[in-house]
């Protein structure tokens, strides 16, 4: 009989915490089409979640566009280049600028989360939707005649919102005060923060 190598997961460990992972991750999607007020997210499904570990490197994409999740490992790295020691239980933080770390355009807003076990970072994970309105030259952040990306509405780089489990009202309140439905993009917000909660929670 063969023997496995130091430090090496069986087949069906290792099948049994993927699909765990996997499932998390559908957990979350389930939240935002129940919760979401934007019809782009709760009924195009134009959401995504994920499960990074504290390398950057991919454990769970479930289903979902892949233009949504392509590229995230790059913004996760980003987010550990810009933090690094400066990551804690809690925290929450947002992203949806292409030039600081993201890799779609700007109504896309990513919602990471790293997750900790006895003070010890191990994930991070992600839930990102189309949002309503993002402020721009245009409503509903679609400007064909834009001729910049300032256009297309708020650019923000990778800011917590949540710091040590305490929000941050004065980012939210910065947010919000600029685009043309707070409170809908308010519930839209909370929605994606609630399904990187779940998936903490989970894992």
């Amino acid at each position: 009989m063969k023997t496995m190598n130091k430090g090496s997961v069986d087949a069906i460990t290792l099948s049994t915490v993927w699909h765990t992972f996997q499932s998390t991750c559908r957990e979350m999607r389930h939240v935002l089409d129940r919760t979401a007020q934007n019809y782009l997210m709760a009924q195009l499904h134009d959401v995504a979640a994920g499960i990074w570990d504290a390398q950057a490197r991919t454990l769970a994409v479930p289903a979902g566009p892949t233009s949504q999740l392509l590229g995230q490992k790059f913004s996760v790295r980003y987010i550990l280049d810009k933090f690094g020691d400066n990551l804690y239980p809690g925290d929450v933080i947002l992203n949806n600028d292409p030039y600081h770390g993201y890799c779609n355009h700007l109504p896309d807003w990513g919602f990471f989360r790293p997750i900790f076990y006895k003070d010890e970072l191990l994930f991070f994970t992600l839930a990102r939707g189309h949002q309503m309105d993002t402020g721009g030259s245009y409503p509903g952040a679609y400007f064909p005649d834009g001729y910049d990306i300032h256009a297309d509405g708020l650019c923000i780089p990778p800011i917590k919102v949540f710091e040590k489990g305490v929000e941050r009202k004065d980012v939210f309140e910065l947010v919000w005060n600029n685009v043309r439905w707070p409170e809908a993009v308010r519930v839209d917000n909370y929605a994606l923060i609630a399904a990187t909660k779940i998936c903490e929670n989970r894992l």
